[in-house]
């Protein structure tokens, strides 16, 4: 019986037991009764929606197949021990079209069943203001939690062991992903994609844990992200760990706005941060970056990329990275910052092992590279040059590098001679002046 005492709504005990068989139960029983169950908690979600109430679960494991949420549903278990599985085909659950959805402390698990692709293991659209808060989400066929237009918050939460994307938002209201456990995920940790460029998303994925992230379907660098924001505009990446991803830590593709801050990030196959393929106006602010294929790159200038700030940025022990035969001495391995096109880059510590500092090139235009340390490197700052290349200034930064401070570079080319050095050659358009070097 449901009863609103307190505004919320509590199946007995005894109820539940007839309802969903006892824990003890077959963990995945055939899917008509696990449909049928389905439908008889939903008509229960909804007599307590309309009354403002929850429904409370008991601890114990429950097989459901297809439950969709009404508008209004608040659905509350018991930390770690409500557990509720997918029997048959999913979602295990979904919703569309409320204005309000909320589930705290049930573990949802994919055990058997089977989640279509593109589809998650919880699947919702349009929901203007979900909250999925201290709940565990695991071993589903494809993605995690999937979200298509919903705002809201998704915080502490234990997302492991799915095959697609651990979460994935498109076109968001602004998600507040906060406190999360994002781990051993197919493809990407966390993916915020936008259907058009530069579209306004204010999502911000804050005090995140995002490790072991594989990339099962390939590619060179869809796949395998621990964050990965594609197209979005406004979107905030801060104080998350990141740990183990096959490509990169955080990866912005064509997305506008997006800052990056203040990140621990460590283990990864290729670059661990990029602005690339039309990114605008990004930040890299106060992150540490530690075993790499190389450390931040703003690329892809003749794709659109444009504008960015690179500041405060720790970056070590560079190595090679991803084994694949399309990368070649163009990739800059090894490279601690790459910048193309309206970038600033100050105040950064990169220490090798490692090839090139920071690079200044591809297409040059309007590029600082001001009170930066560097060591353990063969070259300190790399500048192109050639038909085209605009301004850059190389100010104030303390360099130890092993082959030269400051070069020039034509293509793949190094250039004799340090620009730091009496008597350097002068270039049109680049200024190199103060730096301190060993």
């Amino acid at each position: 019986m449901l009863r609103s005492n307190h505004r919320s709504s509590q199946l007995s005990r005894r109820h539940m037991l007839r309802l969903c068989g006892a824990a003890s139960a077959s963990p995945c029983l055939p899917a008509p009764i696990a449909a049928a169950r389905s439908l008889d908690l939903a008509q229960r979600l909804r007599e307590a929606s309309l009354k403002g109430a929850a429904v409370t679960l008991p601890a114990g494991e429950t097989s459901l197949m297809g439950l969709d949420l009404p508008d209004g549903a608040i659905l509350i278990g018991v930390p770690g021990r409500t557990v509720l599985k997918l029997s048959g085909v999913g979602p295990l659950i979904s919703a569309a079209m409320a204005r309000r959805i909320t589930l705290e402390n049930i573990v949802f698990d994919g055990g058997a069943g089977f989640t279509p692709k593109d589809k998650g293991l919880l699947d919702f659209s349009d929901v203007v203001n979900l909250s999925i808060r201290g709940c565990a989400i695991r071993h589903s066929s494809a993605r995690g939690i999937n979200l298509t237009r919903c705002g809201g918050v998704v915080a502490q939460n234990e997302i492991s062991d799915v095959i697609d994307v651990g979460l994935y938002s498109l076109d968001g209201l602004g998600v507040d992903i906060d406190n999360n456990h994002v781990r051993r995920c197919g493809d990407n940790g966390v993916l915020i994609y936008a259907t058009s460029p530069g579209r306004y998303d204010g999502s911000r994925l804050r005090n995140n844990l995002i490790e072991d992230i594989d990339n099962r379907s390939g590619g060179n660098g869809p796949y395998g992200n621990g964050v990965f924001v594609w197209g979005a505009g406004v979107v905030r990446v801060e104080r998350n760990r990141i740990y183990r991803c096959v490509y990169t830590a955080v990866r912005n593709n064509g997305a506008h706005h997006v800052e990056v801050i203040g990140n621990d990030c460590k283990s990864f196959g290729e670059k661990a941060m990029y602005a690339e393929f039309g990114a605008k106006n990004s930040t890299f602010k106060d992150n540490r970056i530690e075993d790499a294929g190389a450390g931040i790159a703003i690329a892809n200038a003749d794709k659109g990329t444009d504008g960015a700030i690179v500041s405060g940025n720790t970056i070590v022990n560079m190595r090679k990275g991803v084994n694949d035969p399309e990368f070649g001495p163009e990739m800059l391995w090894l490279t601690g910052i790459l910048a193309e096109k309206n970038v600033d880059v100050t105040g950064n510590r990169i220490v090798g092992p490692g090839w090139i500092g920071i690079a200044l090139g591809g297409w040059r235009e309007n590029l600082r590279a001001e009170a930066n340390e560097i060591s353990g490197v063969d070259y300190g700052v790399a500048l192109a040059t050639g038909d085209g290349a605009g301004d850059a200034l190389v100010a104030r930064n303390r360099i130890s590098a092993r082959k030269g401070a400051v070069i020039a570079t034509a293509g793949m080319n190094f250039l004799p001679g340090d620009l730091t050095k009496p008597g350097a050659k002068k270039y049109p358009r680049l200024i190199v002046r103060d730096n301190e070097t060993a």
